[in-house]
């Protein structure tokens, strides 16, 4: 009796145990754009590098090459489709002498793949001035590479 009391607490942790991984496996293959990335901008003025972080609550941030000219951006995002995903985000623009001098609208369309962690996206970008009027547009192409742990 204990012999088969023991084989079935057996059996029950390696169901846990398979669960879990499956679970954890799932939740990995779902989290879509969550997490922190290092893109590639192919831009008008040229390439450049970009980190993007995308939250799980629908916030977003992103920092790039463009400091001391251009703040860092802050923005929403949503999932619009199956592996398809839409930010936007603003970041204030800086004249060469660290002056204030307007702000930078940009909306990203996104599609993952191939894999889980690379994305490429389209950009359009709205130049604005202090008193919100647009002096320039502008579009792009993003190429992005989730950042991940490496071992120690």
């Amino acid at each position: 009796m204990i012999k088969k009391k023991s084989i079935i607490s057996w059996g029950l942790v390696g169901i846990l145990i398979i669960g879990t991984v499956t679970l954890a496996a799932a939740a990995e293959a779902s989290r879509g754009l969550v997490g922190a990335w290092i893109v590639t901008a192919h831009r008008e003025r040229g390439m450049g590098k970009n980190l993007l972080t995308f939250s799980s609550d629908g916030t977003f941030f992103r920092s790039g090459d463009t400091h001391p000219v251009y703040s860092g951006g802050h923005g929403a995002w949503k999932r619009v489709g199956e592996r398809e995903f839409e930010a936007s985000y603003i970041a204030f623009t800086f004249d060469q002498n660290g002056k204030w001098d307007g702000s930078n609208m940009v909306r990203i369309r996104i599609i993952q793949g191939p894999g889980d962690n690379e994305f490429t996206a389209t950009t359009k970008t709205s130049r604005r001035d202090l008193q919100d009027k647009e002096i320039s547009v502008g579009q792009g192409r993003l190429t992005g590479r989730r950042i991940q742990v490496e071992p120690f």
